[in-house]
């Protein structure tokens, strides 16, 4: 029942979110999930008794990203990134000089923290730093919100297939519950999900068009929910965190979402500039 509430109140908000909220207000959002969603990350992954020194300084340089964000330019983000990673490289020479002066050392070799850490500026605050580009796209709200649709359509599709038709494992050794047959049945779903709505509601959104991305994104949002689960089982955890009853961490509930949004904002563009090449006897949306 926690479950359900939950992502009721979820999705409500989203939608409301997406509805009335201004962009700068969206991208204050999108700002305090990218935060939360990293000290979850943190959490995880920076679990040495001297890397919990630097989960701080962490955060707060992986968060540039999503900060540059407000400006919705790619040049921008793609800045604030760069700075990360060359703050990400001044803490770990500092995390190694702490280690070689007897001070908290960082569990193996200080080298390890590295990589860690970088990750973090990708999944997921660059991710995250494309919610408020798709947002800048014309019909930028119906995206986001096809978006979710398709990632919630593509889980429930693939919970409920999976429980009844699943016979294959996908990939046992990350989620032993997800099967081939669950698979199939997302994708169905998630292009079922995705016909309806544009068809009933989101008529900017060309029908066709909005097939054809389900398809993708619907296995996209399968590739996120995996990541994410690789990441739990190296860090030996069951959830990211407790933040949301029912559903464990914010990385646990928008997992989907961190590559489903930033490959449609790639998806829009792509289309975007075709349209002008290609006949559109050829690109029939």
């Amino acid at each position: 029942m926690a479950r359900v509430l939950t992502g009721l109140i979820i999705g409500v908000a989203w939608l409301l979110l997406l509805l009335l909220a201004p962009p700068v207000i969206f991208w204050l959002v999108i700002c305090l999930l990218a935060l939360l969603a990293l000290q979850e990350y943190a959490a995880m992954l920076l679990r040495g008794g001297g890397e919990s020194r630097w989960r701080r300084p962490f955060v707060l340089l992986a968060l540039l990203p999503v900060l540059s964000a407000v400006s919705a330019e790619p040049l921008w983000i793609a800045g604030g990134a760069m700075a990360a990673f060359a703050g990400l490289l001044l803490l770990s020479l500092a995390a190694t000089q702490a280690s070689e002066h007897g001070g908290h050392e960082v569990s193996g070799p200080a080298f390890d923290f590295l990589p860690r850490a970088v990750l973090g500026i990708f999944y997921p605050a660059l991710l995250l730093a494309h919610f408020p580009l798709l947002l800048a796209q014309p019909a930028g709200r119906s995206w986001l919100l096809l978006a979710a649709i398709i990632a919630v359509a593509a889980d429930t599709g693939a919970y409920y297939a999976g429980t009844r038709l699943g016979r294959h494992k996908l990939c046992p050794a990350l989620s032993p519950g997800k099967t081939v047959e669950g698979l199939i049945g997302g994708v169905v779903a998630a292009m079922l999900g995705s016909f309806l709505v544009v068809w009933w509601w989101l008529s900017e959104i060309g029908l066709l068009q909005s097939l054809l991305f389900a398809f993708i994104l619907s296995l996209a949002s399968v590739v996120g929910d995996l990541v994410e689960s690789l990441l739990k089982r190296g860090a030996g955890l069951k959830d990211s965190g407790t933040l949301l009853p029912g559903h464990g961490g914010l990385l646990d509930r928008i997992d989907s979402l961190l590559l489903v949004v930033p490959l449609l904002y790639y998806l829009v563009l792509l289309t975007e500039r075709l349209r002008p090449v290609i006949s559109t006897s050829y690109l029939p949306w």
